[in-house]
């Protein structure tokens, strides 16, 4: 590829003013302008300049944002991606075909690896329907912060066709329940799952007010189903949230907390949010 190289020309001007005393006060001012340097031979004039190295090996894996869609075209190859997870984050990685011109063949394939040295493949937990001609889903809890890679495999056709690919972190959080036993109050943590297929590996975990986890379970969901998860059996007390680490894809579990009291007979809810890149 013939890649062009602009330099930097910095040119002067000077202007002359004359002070109170009759003296020449000479200031410089300087602009900066861009030329494209060209020999008298019509050679361009390369400057040095690093190269980004094909990330085709787990070595050189591209770093992506979170949140950030892709898209890198070919036929039978693979491509690695960096990123960071955090202990107890859950993320969806999904990827798919786009653009394709032979319609049925394509295939975009994600694989895991919870370190940058593509050892230690994740056990997936998340759903591997995308609902996406071609595409392939891949979620998971991550055990600890680090960087993890990931790789998606373009299927070997005639023609090259791009996968299209997107990292998402999936964590809901709920910032409120309260527990009092001598008054009746308790939180209810309702979940549902909106997908057709069973949702499992769904980790639902209790902090207490000073942010130090009290305890947490992890349920699995029915296709279309709901579960529901009482704050007391995580040994939460007093006030606190709730973190659900979910590996299916965003959307896919929703969730509310309810803390009431058959006491007082009073109520209130504290609705579930994904944190979402700036990306998105």
């Amino acid at each position: 590829m013939l890649t062009e190289n602009i330099t930097r020309h910095k040119a002067t001007r000077y202007a002359i003013e004359v002070n109170s005393e009759g003296k020449g006060l000479v200031k410089m001012h300087r602009w900066i302008g861009r030329v494209v340097v060209l020999t008298t031979l019509g050679v361009v004039a390369f400057l040095p300049g690093t190269a980004l190295a094909l990330n085709d090996t787990c070595a050189n894996a591209h770093a992506r944002p979170m949140g950030y869609q892709f898209t890198f075209t070919g036929s039978g190859i693979d491509r690695y991606y960096r990123f960071l997870a955090v202990s107890g984050a859950s993320y969806h990685i999904n990827t798919a075909p786009v653009g394709t011109n032979d319609g049925a063949t394509e295939f975009c394939d994600a694989f895991v690896y919870a370190d940058s040295t593509c050892t230690a493949e994740v056990a997936v937990a998340g759903d591997e329907d995308t609902q996406d001609w071609g595409g392939d889903g891949d979620g998971f809890v991550a055990t600890a912060t680090q960087a993890h890679t990931a790789l998606i495999s373009h299927s070997a056709e005639a023609t090259a066709f791009a996968c299209a690919t997107i990292i998402q972190e999936t964590t809901l959080f709920s910032p409120w329940f309260f527990r009092e036993p001598a008054n009746g109050y308790d939180g209810f943590v309702e979940i549902r799952n909106n997908d057709s297929f069973p949702a499992a590996g769904i980790v639902v975990t209790a902090f207490n007010s000073n942010g130090v986890a009290a305890g947490s379970t992890t349920i699995s969901i029915p296709a279309n189903g709901t579960a529901l998860v009482q704050v007391s059996t995580l040994g939460a007390a007093g006030f606190g949230s709730v973190r659900i680490a979910t590996p299916q894809k965003p959307g896919t579990i929703v969730a509310n907390i309810t803390t009431l009291s058959g006491v007082t007979g009073l109520s209130f809810d504290a609705p579930f949010t994904r944190r979402v890149s700036p990306y998105q």
